[in-house]
């Protein structure tokens, strides 16, 4: 059996999919494997109402450890090592902040602070207070740390197949040199892409290998998010660097060494061959994703077609579709 890398970025937002990557080296290559071909998805997010209640979080990490445990058995991969983006347990009440999150402050890497267990009995109840007077969920206090209650359940459950590391792919962003601008920002996520095949060899452009929409669920910024966790988990100690103090309370990124070069973008494999007929004249355009819709005037029509109709694409989202239209297609809106 080959050996697995897991990464996952702690997303759980409801009804969304956990955004997960397993990755395997192959001739000095970090190679996802396209989990969005599979037959079955990762566990969907809970909000973050839910984390309130233990049994729910508790679901919700055995869930994520039955996935991936079964992603690397379809996939015949041992899992080896699994990078999470989200702290392993609340910080220890006699330090200020975490060793880790002092680090990254010292690096000038911003992050949320990870409450003490005492502070996170008091944030929920003032989350069930809050929903208690009809507050609404989507202003619930404290939004940006309920989330860690998922993460600690998580690490819990899948050191129960492999090693877990913590890592934030923010501050292995800085560490490649490509993370001043953030992943909301258009061409922020090609570019932090691009300067991760410099060191991981993937993505480069090959006939046959995946693309970041078929490799994890979620968003681009989540999908890329997956796989840098995934890489720093696949780099032994030697190779990597803690902010913090190792090994309960430390932050992970990869010594950045550039081994690869990245070529010119080239027509990549799609669903169908869109080669047998690129162009038809100088207004008709044949989609370059399904190789079906023929456009008479291009870009008219474009986004309605990649909204709803385009079978070459992978999100389900309207507006993530368009998305991922223009990212992997925008050489074809210079004109």
């Amino acid at each position: 059996m080959q050996a697995g890398y897991i990464g996952i970025d702690l997303a759980i937002a409801k009804n969304k999919h956990l955004p997960v990557a397993v990755c395997a080296w192959e001739q000095g290559r970090l190679i996802p494997r396209p989990l969005r071909r599979l037959s079955f998805a990762p566990p969907r997010g809970m909000g973050n109402a839910s984390t309130l209640d233990s049994g729910s979080v508790q679901s919700f990490a055995r869930e994520t450890a039955t996935y991936v445990a079964e992603v690397c058995d379809r996939l015949a991969l041992t899992p080896t090592r699994i990078g999470i983006d989200a702290p392993s347990a609340p910080r220890d009440p006699r330090l200020a902040r975490r060793a880790a999150e002092a680090a990254l402050d010292q690096a000038g890497i911003s992050c949320f602070a990870t409450p003490s267990a005492n502070e996170f009995d008091v944030i929920s109840a003032k989350v069930s207070q809050h929903l208690s007077a009809g507050g609404a969920e989507d202003r619930i206090p404290h939004a940006n740390q309920l989330w860690m209650l998922a993460g600690f359940a998580v690490f819990d459950e899948l050191a129960r197949l492999a090693p877990c590391v913590e890592v934030f792919p923010q501050a292995t962003a800085r560490a490649m040199g490509s993370g001043q601008v953030h992943k909301s920002h258009p061409g922020a996520v090609d570019a932090q892409l691009s300067a991760a095949a410099l060191c991981t060899g993937w993505p480069l452009q090959r006939l046959g290998e995946p693309e970041l929409e078929e490799i994890a669920w979620g968003p681009p910024h989540d999908q890329l998010d997956a796989y840098l966790s995934a890489w720093v988990a696949s780099l032994e100690e030697s190779d990597r660097v803690a902010y913090g103090c190792p090994p309960d309370d430390a932050i992970w990124v990869p010594k950045v060494r550039r081994t690869h070069s990245v070529p010119p973008l080239v027509e990549r494999s799609v669903p169908f061959d869109i080669r047998r007929a690129p162009v038809t004249s100088a207004s008709s355009f044949l989609c370059p994703a399904c190789g079906e819709k023929e456009f008479q005037r291009w870009p008219w029509g474009w986004d309605a077609h990649a909204a709803h109709s385009c079978r070459g694409l992978i999100q389900t989202d309207p507006e993530e579709r368009k998305a991922e239209f223009r990212r992997r297609f925008a050489h074809h809106f210079l004109n």
